[in-house]
């Protein structure tokens, strides 16, 4: 592996989204562990699309201060306690919060620019604030631009929520997109 290629692989990857009574994400819980590719993996690079979000570490690493990234992204730097060694893994878990100042789209998406193994996706819902339509959904590439190819109709379970397991994504965005019933959408303030 040359210096220039990626620093870890994500072995393991389980996001929990909930979605509140006003139709708007309250919080994202992932549970990740990652395998250093090379020694000295110090840190892992989070990034998020939204700047209205804070990070908090549960387990596994501490955060440094959010700061900009490429293409309008959030990105938070996770430390590890001790670099990582080759072929050594970290277990990390960490909560998105979210302080709305704009309506997001309705959607859960998780990028993967380089190979992501075992992903494990679970949208929740508030009863009574349920989607019209829910999809499982597959995304060109991973930029804020990325074009859906393709979309897959989701029934909700009898817990108001969806998942979806994948044995390894790379160089897409998959995730799950929903509409609200009309006249349902979610407005800021209720």
């Amino acid at each position: 592996m040359s210096e220039t290629g990626p620093a870890h692989r994500t072995v393991s990857l389980h996001e929990l989204h909930v979605v509140g009574p006003h139709g708007l994400p309250v919080r994202h819980r992932t549970v990740q562990v990652v395998r250093a590719l090379r020694s000295g993996l110090a840190s892992y690079t989070f990034r998020f699309d939204r700047r209205e979000a804070s990070v908090r570490v549960l387990r596994g690493a501490t955060a440094r201060e959010p700061r900009p990234d490429v293409s309008g992204f959030t990105a938070v730097e996770l430390c590890f306690a001790r670099p990582l060694r080759m072929g050594e893994t970290a277990s990390l878990e960490y909560e998105t919060s979210f302080d709305w100042q704009s309506v997001p789209p309705p959607q859960l998406r998780r990028a993967a620019r380089t190979p992501v193994e075992r992903l494990e996706m679970r949208v929740a819902f508030t009863p009574g604030r349920l989607p019209a339509d829910l999809h499982w959904a597959l995304w060109d590439g991973y930029g804020p631009d990325a074009r859906m190819r393709a979309a897959e109709r989701v029934e909700l379970d009898d817990e108001c929520s969806a998942h979806r397991f994948t044995d390894e994504i790379c160089g897409v965005t998959v995730g799950f997109t929903w509409t609200w019933p009309p006249g349902e959408e979610p407005r800021l303030g209720g």
